[in-house]
Order: structure tokens, then sequence, then C-alpha cells
């Protein structure tokens, strides 16, 4: 069952033991962004081109195929009145759903990391794109002109 499929069997009707699936679901999901976010990071700072394209082609393609879950996260949050993941925990805590509570709790907390995960990569990646810039300049004044040679050096 795809990520997509396992989103749309959580209905958004309130009913605890789905809220309780759906926020899991949710926590795995940003959990396994997370590492593939590291993956790629940890690939930024060695330089390799292709390899950073195909660890950032595999996050885009996570994100999109998380996004019906995210969206049916929302929806629940919707149903049950709740602005954020915090109101919800709170919510869930006034009716004695402590499971649900703190999964409300640890997804907010985990999409935080993450969202300054992805600032951090984004910084690095952007400092790899203005070094490689530099590299082919430096290199284009020294005389390298032929592009393959130039990109090549690089």
């Amino acid at each position: 069952m795809t990520p997509a499929d396992r989103a749309g069997a959580l209905a958004p009707d309130g009913d605890p033991l789905e809220v309780t699936r759906l926020l899991q679901h949710g926590l795995d999901l940003v959990d396994d962004l997370s590492r593939k976010l590291q993956d790629l990071d940890t690939l930024l700072l060695t330089g390799r081109p292709h390899e950073i394209s195909d660890a950032a082609l595999v996050i885009e393609t996570a994100i999109r195929d998380a996004g019906p879950a995210f969206q049916n996260i929302a929806a629940t949050m919707n149903v049950l009145g709740a602005q954020s993941l915090a109101a919800a925990a709170a919510q869930f805590r006034a009716r004695k759903q402590e499971d649900a509570a703190g999964l409300a709790e640890a997804l907010r907390r985990s999409l935080a990391r993450f969202a300054q995960k992805s600032v951090g990569a984004n910084r690095r990646a952007q400092n790899l794109n203005r070094g490689l810039n530099a590299a082919l300049r430096t290199l284009q004044s020294f005389g390298a002109q032929e592009t393959g040679r130039l990109i090549a050096e690089a």
C-alpha cells in the first residue's frame, strides 16, 4: 500500500483510533523525510552533483507522495476544530486521549526539526552553488574556455 493509499484509508472523522493512526503515519512520514534530508545534507558536503541531484529527487518524490497524508491530517485537525497540532494535543489531553496527544506533540516537534533541517540544507545548497560558480569563473579567468573542459575541471 502506497503512502497515498494509506492516507486515503484514514478518514478525518475524529475517531480516536483513526486519529492516532493518522498522527502516527504522519510522524513516520516526517521521520522518513528527515532521514532522506540528512542523506542529502551529507551529500551536499561531498560536492558530488549527480548523487546530490538523485537525493534531491528522492526527497521531492517523497514530499509529493506524503502530500495526501498531510492533507488528511489537516482535514482531521479542521474537523476537530484545532488550528494547530499543539491545540489538537491540548484537546486530546482534555479528552483523556494521551496517545493522540503525545503523537500530535511529537509530530509538531518533528515537523519543526524538519523545517530547521530544510533551511540548513537549502543554505548549504546555495553555498555549494555559489562555490561552483566562483570556481567556474576562476577557471574561465585562467583561460579554460571550452565549456566541457570548464565543467570537468570544476
